[in-house]
This record gives structure tokens, C-alpha cells and sequence, in this order.
């Protein structure tokens, strides 16, 4: 019975050796890094926290990110049509996803008339 999980034991061992073996190997042969107070300081968003670190981001950063998920998963509704486009094309929903682009067009001429993608320096 041993000699039917003897492949088995063998394989665990080989694989414990290795990766014992690599972290040895990694430990004893890899560059010696010294760590600064500064490495381990909170550094979000390209803003030092020493300063003001309740300094609020402006809402525009937030209304992008929105505006990049929103159409991210809209062109991600497109994709059962793209991949089904054959078959899908008699059955009318060519009209479908015409419409549903042009509700896609709409929203994004809005977005530009508003001016949520526009950056200014401060």
C-alpha cells in the first residue's frame, strides 16, 4: 500500500527541497537592502503625507474615475454582439447596438459639453 503514494511522497519531498533550496540560495547570494524611516512613510497619490494629509482631493479625480468605469463596461456590452455578430445580425439586434451607441454618443458629447474631462493644473 506504501508503494502506491510512494510517487506522491516523492514529489512533496522534491518540492519542499526546492523551494527551501531557492529561498536559501535567494537569502545567501541576493543584494542586501537597508531600509530608510522614509521607505516606510505613507506615500499616496503623488501626495506627501507630512504636509496636510487631510488635504481633500477635488472631485473631479472621482468624476473621471466614474466617468473611465462607466464606459469601460458599457464597451464590454458590446462584446456578446461582436462575438455573435453572424448570428445575430438577422435577428435585429444590428438596431439594438445601433442604439445603444448612439445613447453611448450621446452621453459622451454631454460628458465633453460639461467639461468632466477637461484638466486644469492648480
Amino acid at each position: 500500500m506504501l508503494s502506491e503514494f510512494l510517487p506522491l511522497l516523492v514529489y512533496v519531498g522534491l518540492a519542499l527541497v526546492v523551494g527551501v533550496a531557492g529561498l536559501a540560495v535567494s537569502t545567501l547570494l541576493g543584494p542586501r537592502r537597508t531600509y530608510s524611516k522614509a521607505k516606510y512613510d505613507p506615500y499616496e497619490c503623488g501626495v506627501d503625507q507630512k504636509e496636510n494629509p487631510h488635504r481633500p482631493f477635488a472631485i473631479k479625480f472621482y468624476v473621471f474615475a466614474l466617468l473611465f468605469i462607466l464606459f469601460d463596461i458599457e464597451t464590454i456590452f458590446l462584446l456578446p454582439f461582436a462575438v455573435g455578430y453572424k448570428r445575430l445580425l438577422h435577428s435585429g439586434a444590428l438596431t439594438e447596438v445601433l442604439v445603444f451607441l448612439a445613447v453611448l454618443g450621446l452621453g459622451l458629447v454631454y460628458i465633453l459639453r460639461t467639461g468632466a474631462l477637461e484638466w486644469e493644473l492648480e
